[in-house]
């Protein structure tokens, strides 16, 4: 009777918080994110920590949520392998024609369009509006793919160049070894300016082809999340237009076309 006794004070105090602690929802996440040394102002992944406007945005999503995100730093290729084997809660930033290939077989959802970005090419002051045939050598940031001008580039018409850091690619242009350099426009601008100290020394050539997409969170595992997301873009608009204009952000270049 004694042992009987203890046995049901057990399972009234035990057994009812174990179930609550089943029921409690989850608070802990991981977010896949690009290893990039030096991708400012949207990211920075420099001595294993992560930085910049897409930390500080989602960092601003989970305090508004009492969520905790724990950022994982991965090469491209393995980013999207790790995402798509479910080892990953969220991937940022992330968009459906990025791999769509790869991707086709996965049940993603996108949130909306946190920021519009524009992939392209720079060239000296000098040189802009010149006719696209006149683009013969441009370089680039290794794994990175400049879409617009791959078939100039397997037909023999457009040399490439590959480098590892943007230091060496925008000293390429400077210093007129290449025509050109196809990059993403804001981080090449925000390095020109805030490292190198040559703001407008190299400018966006948008008579030339270039890409105008825009970036987006996703998850495989919590939809819910990022439809949370989605009301948070629009109720906290205001405080993320002013991160915008924390790192540049919010000029955005309004281009002739999108060719």
């Amino acid at each position: 009777m004694f042992q009987n006794k203890y046995l049901f004070i057990f399972f009234v105090i035990f057994f009812p918080l174990s179930f609550l602690a089943q029921e409690t929802p989850k608070k802990n996440y991981t977010i896949g994110v690009q290893s990039f040394k030096y991708y400012l102002p949207y990211s920075q992944f420099s001595n294993g920590k992560y930085s910049g406007f897409n930390k500080e945005l989602l960092d601003m999503f989970a305090k508004n949520k009492d969520y905790n995100f724990t950022y994982k730093a991965y090469p491209l290729k393995r980013l999207y392998k790790t995402f798509l084997n479910q080892k990953l809660d969220f991937k940022y930033p992330d968009n459906p024609y990025w791999n769509a290939s790869l991707k086709e077989k996965s049940n993603i959802l996108y949130s909306d369009t946190v920021i519009e970005y524009i992939d392209g090419v720079m060239v000296l002051p000098e040189n802009k509006n010149k006719k696209p045939q006149e683009l013969k050598k441009l370089a680039i940031v290794a794994a990175f793919t400049p879409y617009p001008y791959l078939k100039d580039i397997k037909e023999g018409k457009i040399k490439t160049y590959e480098v590892f850091d943007y230091r060496n690619l925008i000293t390429k242009a400077l210093k007129k070894k290449v025509d050109g350099i196809y990059s993403n426009i804001a981080v090449s601008q925000y390095y020109l300016k805030n490292v190198l100290d040559k703001k407008n020394q190299l400018v966006f050539d948008d008579n030339l082809p270039y890409i105008k997409n825009y970036r987006s969170l996703s998850s495989i595992k919590y939809p819910h999340i990022i439809v949370e997301f989605n009301a948070f873009l629009k109720e906290k608009k205001r405080d993320i237009d002013i991160l915008k204009k924390k790192y540049n952000l919010n000029n955005s270049l309004t281009p002739k076309n999108n060719r």
